[in-house]
Formats: C-alpha cells, structure tokens, sequence
C-alpha cells in the first residue's frame, strides 16, 4: 500500500467510521488509469465484439429506467448491481422481497381489506423500541390514519405491490428510520422513479428490522416492474452499502463472533453454500478438508473452520466422514438446513406463546403429509402470523390426546368467513387434491355433445343460458378458467390443444385423470381446518342452544374423571362435559345416573328450538315474525344477515314482514343482499353444527338447503 494512503481525509478510523466514499477506480491510489491515443479497429472479430461490448452498455445503462430513458427489457434496475462499488468487509444486510399482485384480492373483493390488514399488522403493539405501537412513516414524516387511508385507497387499484424485509446485521446500531429513508434514496436512483412507499421498524425480535411497502406505481403512472435479478441481489448490495456508509466497514471483531456464530448454527451459513458448490463439482459429492501444500495461514484457517463446520453438520446427521480428511455432505444440505432452521424458530414460537403451559405436554409441528393416524380435535390457544411477507398464518391448538400442535396454514385451509378464533375448537384433517374436478367433468361434457371437441365458444354460449354463475364472477372469466384447465391438462399429455380456443378430449379424461400422476399444484396436500364451534368449553356449559359438548354427548362421551398426566384442555374437556350434562338434567333434557347421562327423548331438537326462540327476540323487531321451515319448503326473498348462532351461522331470508332462518353454507353466506329463491329439499343427514355434525349419527330433522334460482335486487 502506498503511503500517501496515509494522507487521504478518509483513511483515519474516525473519519472511515463517519461517511467513508467508496472506493472507485477513479480515486483510487492503488491503480491508475493512463488513456492512449485510440486506434482504429481493423479486425472483423475484434469490431463484431466491440459491437457486443457497445450494445451491452447500452441495455444497462437503458435498464436504469430514468426519465428520456427506455425501460429495461426486464424491468428497472438491471445492471444496477454493477454500478454499486463494493467496498472491503462491508455491512451484512439481509433483503426478502415479494411481488403481491391484486388479482385474487380483487376477485373476492377484499384488496382494501387485505391490505388494511398487512398494514395494521406492521404498526402492531409491542413492535416498537420501547414495546409500544409500531410508528409508520415515509419520506417525510409519521403517517397518520388518515395519511394510511389515503395510501391504502391510492394502492390498491394498482396491479400490484411490492414488500420488503429489510434486515441489517447490525440494526441494533442503527437509526433504522434514517436508513429507511437512505436505502429508499438509493433504490429510486437504481430505478431511475420515484417511490411511494411506508415503513415501519420492529424491535420485537433479536435482530431489529425493517418493513417496507412500496407502491406498484412509477412517477408516470405505469407500472412498476423490478428487474428479477436487482430484487434477488442489487438491493441487497445497496443495502450493505448504505449500512456501511452509516456505520463504516465490519470491525474484526464483528467477523469473528459473526463467523463464529456461524460455524454451530442451525441454519444455511456461507461456509454450508460453499461446502454444496465444491460438493457439486465432484462427482461423488465429496468435499476436502486437508491441509492445503501452501501451508498459509489464511488457509489453514479456513480449513479449521470448514472441518469445525462439518463436524457440526456431522452431529445433525447432515455430513459424514469417508476417511481422514474426505467429507460427503447431504446431498440436500442447504434444503434440509432451511427445514431445520424454520423448525427451530417455530419450536422457540411455541415455547413464547405457551409460557406457562403445561411443561409436561409435548409440542407437535403438525406434518400434513404424515398425519396422526387419529383425527386431531382440539381447542385454539393462539393464533398468529408466520411470515409476514406473504401474511401466512398458523395455529396453536391444545389437542385432546394431549398434545400441543403447530399448525401451518394455507389460504385454503379455512373457509373465508369461518376462520378458527382464539377458544374454538377444531378438527384437522389434511386433504388431497381431488383426482377430477367440476372443470374437468364440464370440458368432458362439452367435448361429448361436440364430437371429442371442446370449444370455449361453444361454452361461452351455453353459460348465458344457465344457471347463474358464482358472485363476482363474469361468463368470461368462467369460461377462462375452463381453458387454463384444459391447457394444464394439455402440459400433461391428456388433452390435445388445437389452437383458438378448442381442445380434442378423450372419452375417458376422468379414467386417465385417476392414473395419470399429477403434477404441479395438482400435487399440494392442504391442511383442513374444521370449525366445530365457536365457543370456548367454559361459554358451551351453559350456552342456550345446541353446543358441540351437546354432539359429544349425544355421540357417547363418557363422564369420567382425565386420566393421570392429563393435559389442562383433557382436564378442561372432562369438566366440560360434567357441567353440560347437568345443565341439560336441570333443564329437564336428560338424566344422570351414577355419572352415566342419558337424553330425554329427541333433545338436540330441543336445543335447537331454544336457540331459534332466542334469536327471535333479537331479530323480530326487524324483520317480522319468523316463519318455521320444513322439508319441501320453498321460499323467495332477500338474504339480510348472517347470524351467528350456538350452532353455526344461520342466514336470516327477509320476505317483507317475515323471514326463515336458515342454516347458512358458505356458498349462501355470500349472497348477503341478494334476493333468491330458496328449496328446503330431503336430502343428506343434516345438523345445524356444520361439516363434522354430517359424520355423527344424531337424531335431527334432515334438511338440505338448495338454490335453484337467482334474480337481481
């Protein structure tokens, strides 16, 4: 190193711990640049490669995507991760980004809601410094709620949005408000656009973090679309580089407890994404950790901390030693270390959210592919957010075998409207994709009635003579989801796709669709949240109406003592089911006898009729005199109101002056202000209680809900 190094204003330790600059070619002490005079190409080749050279340069520095500049072929920001000096012993910053798109919020007509939600959930309580509510804010200054409402109304007509975690290394040290605005900064001369955007800090884990909502909006109006490859690693390097403008280059002390922490953890390190890439250059998957001939000191270290790592990955059952020196590590190391870290931060989650639990039960990631051979029912003790970059959830459930299950969630998982509260109790049950579906037995029907064709107009033509479609759902849109259908099938080799709109199917789709293996999110097991009540064991002991204790008991629940080690839900469960029994006995519904409970007569029906009686003097005063239902009946009128009653929801059916209350499917419960005519039909054994009521042999009045037909407000 020169020693005019010495006298740059940067090269002091207060002043580099400041505001050092990068290092550049252009200031560098190092290395020079001295310019001749140019020559002329004369070389076919080398003129056809400065002709490539040019071109590349062009296409980067376009990918800026500045104002006068044509955007980028894959979006903003390529070739930004060149233009970012990299500097020596740089800040570590880890950045997780996700594109939300609308699409399926708007289609359920809940993008408002869903993002009000995400927003809500970042300026949560316990999030901030000092354990308040999380301080939202943006360029300028904290956003009010009002400021929130704006945003929120601005955004979600757009296509899409973008959120990132933003995750220093070093966040304790930082102002993270300051750094959010810098980084911001930063990814709009990257961009080459203005950003409309909010973040919030959390403080609430061991490393404080960063949130940040970016509108899918440029300052023109378009969309905003991000290079693939800037998301993946050019807003990383920008954020290490604002970090180390802040707080300088990583002391070595820094690195070493940081290489330390990393040689025993159970997560992918550096040294285990190297260990995988020299494994994949052998053919035996084998990696070395001999001494290397040069015998340098940097390299001994690093054999020591590569033979440490592996002895590690050896006590994981991850590695294994093939002779003194020789390591095969698993072949899938860095999948199975991702595994093994979500598992322990969710083993450190249950261990947070159950403080105070029974020590004694034992705590159970539910597996949806390897599910417990008896059906999991139990009670809700926590619900929560596991990755608040998708807004997947999970559950904590105290079963009744004992156990303590941490359950993943889908956005399949529960029936919108039905979610599982705090206190409810559940069944879960993993289900798998069905071999056909509707789709594929209308494309059957079609291509049959066309001679083996299935023609999307055809199709088109028929849906404006049917049966109403689905709420907020156009004949195109239905008819479009049909022809993906018949696509996917043509990737897998069962239909013949002949081009504008029309498809060859064979006769036997359904038969090959049972055989032929799936692929794809054909593939997706998905794990099913069976709401059976929504009460918690202590409201059901005296609850007005039919209760889910009321089901046990008619499905043969003993009355016995827990047994011995009995879990707090056990325990709660038996009591439970004691003090229900009798409550009915007082209520005159059935009889105890030495602990053994017996029914008087049909006495589910007599609940039942309690809870409709009671619901009367609510909704009366509104809607009339409520008429009784039976098997044959058939009423026309508005649906009002969703009603949540002991046994379930119930849709209330306004007919001017009077109306029906009605258990409410799904389907129903989103046909609230929409006039129907509804058919009380026989059909399958029936229980107000919901799904699970249908597997247990009860003796109740079996009606099935129908619509046949539906008509504008």
């Amino acid at each position: 190193m020169p020693k005019n190094t010495k006298e740059l204003p940067w090269a002091s330790k207060s002043a580099r711990r400041a505001d050092p600059p990068a290092l550049t070619v252009s200031d560098s002490p190092v290395f020079r640049v001295r310019l001749g005079t140019a020559r002329p190409v004369r070389s076919p080749k080398l003129k056809a490669f400065s002709g490539r050279i040019k071109a590349l340069v062009r296409k980067h520095a376009a990918g800026a995507g500045g104002r006068g500049q044509p955007l980028g072929k894959h979006g903003r920001g390529t070739g930004a991760a060149a233009r970012i000096a990299v500097r020596a012993a740089p800040q570590r910053v880890a950045v997780k980004s996700r594109v939300v798109r609308h699409a399926r919020y708007r289609a359920a007509g809940g993008a408002n809601a869903a993002l009000g939600k995400h927003i809500d959930y970042l300026g949560r309580g316990g999030v901030a410094e000092e354990g308040g509510r999380g301080v939202i804010f943006d360029g300028d200054r904290e956003l009010s709620r009002e400021d929130l409402r704006t945003f929120r109304e601005g955004i979600v007509d757009d296509r899409h949005h973008f959120r990132f975690i933003v995750s220093p290394e070093a966040g304790a040290e930082l102002d993270l408000r300051t750094y959010a605005r810098d980084f911001v900064s930063a990814m709009e001369v990257d961009l080459g656009t203005k950003l409309q955007w909010l973040g919030v800090a959390h403080y609430d884990t061991d490393n404080p973090h960063l949130h940040l909502l970016v509108r899918g909006k440029d300052d023109l109006g378009a969309d905003l679309v991000i290079n693939r490859d800037h998301m993946s690693h050019g807003m990383r390097l920008q954020a290490m580089e604002v970090a180390t403008r802040a707080l300088g280059p990583r002391r070595a002390e820094d690195i070493e407890r940081s290489l330390e922490r990393d040689l025993t953890a159970d997560r992918v390190t550096g040294l285990d994404m190297g260990l995988a890439h020299q494994a994949s250059l052998n053919p035996e998957g084998m990696v070395s950790a001999l001494r290397k001939s040069d015998g340098s000191l940097a390299g001994e270290r690093q054999r020591l901390h590569t033979l440490t790592r592996l002895q590690h990955l050896e006590s994981l059952g991850l590695a294994r030693e093939i002779k003194p020196g020789i390591w095969q590590p698993d072949i899938d190391l860095l999948v199975r270390l991702k595994q093994l870290s979500i598992r322990g931060d969710v083993i450190k989650l249950m261990h947070e959210r159950m403080r105070g639990f029974d020590p004694s039960v034992t705590t159970v990631i539910f597996n949806k592919d390897h599910p417990p051979t008896v059906p999991v029912v139990g009670r809700v003790y926590a619900r929560g957010t596991a990755d608040e970059l998708t807004d997947a959830e999970y559950l904590l459930i105290e079963a009744r075998d004992g156990r303590a299950y941490y359950v993943p969630l889908s956005e399949f998982s529960e029936i919108p409207g039905r979610e599982a509260g705090v206190g409810a109790i559940v069944r879960l049950s993993p289900s798998g994709p069905q071999a056909s579906s509707a789709a594929d037995r209308n494309i059957t029907r079609i291509a049959a009635a066309n001679g083996g064709i299935y023609d999307t107009q055809l199709h088109r033509a028929e849906v404006g003579q049917r049966a109403p479609l689905p709420p907020g759902v156009s004949a195109d849109d239905y008819v479009n989801s049909h022809r993906k259908r018949a696509q996917a099938l043509t990737r897998r080799g069962l239909v013949e796709d002949l081009g504008e709109g029309q498809f060859r199917v064979p006769t036997d789709l359904q038969a090959r669709l049972k055989v032929a293996p799936a692929s794809a999110r054909d593939q997706g097991i998905v794990t099913k949240i069976e709401r059976l009540a929504t009460r918690d064991l202590g409201a059901q002991i005296t609850t007005e109406g039919v209760t889910w204790l009321d089901q046990e008991l008619a499905s043969g629940a003993t009355l016995s003592a827990p047994r011995v080690g009995a879990s707090r839900f056990e325990r709660q469960l038996a009591h439970a089911l004691e003090g229900r029994a009798k409550h009915l006995e007082s209520l005159g519904l059935a009889d105890l006898n030495a602990g053994q409970f017996r029914a008087r007569g049909r006495f589910l029906d007599e609940l039942y009729e309690r809870e409709l009686q009671s619901a009367d003097r609510r909704l009366t005063a509104r809607f009339g005199t409520r008429e009784p239902v039976s098997a044959g009946g058939s009423f026309h009128g508005r649906v009002a109101a969703i009603e949540e009653l002991p046994s379930g929801p119930h849709a209330v059916v306004d007919l001017s002056g009077r109306y029906v209350l009605v258990p409410a499917t799904p389907a129903l419960a989103k046909q609230v202000g929409q006039e129907l005519k509804l058919t009380l039909s026989r059909g399958r054994q029936f229980h107000p209680l919901g799904e699970g009521a249908r597997k247990i042999a009860i003796r109740f009045e079996p009606l099935e809900l129908t619509r046949t037909r539906k008509r504008g407000r």
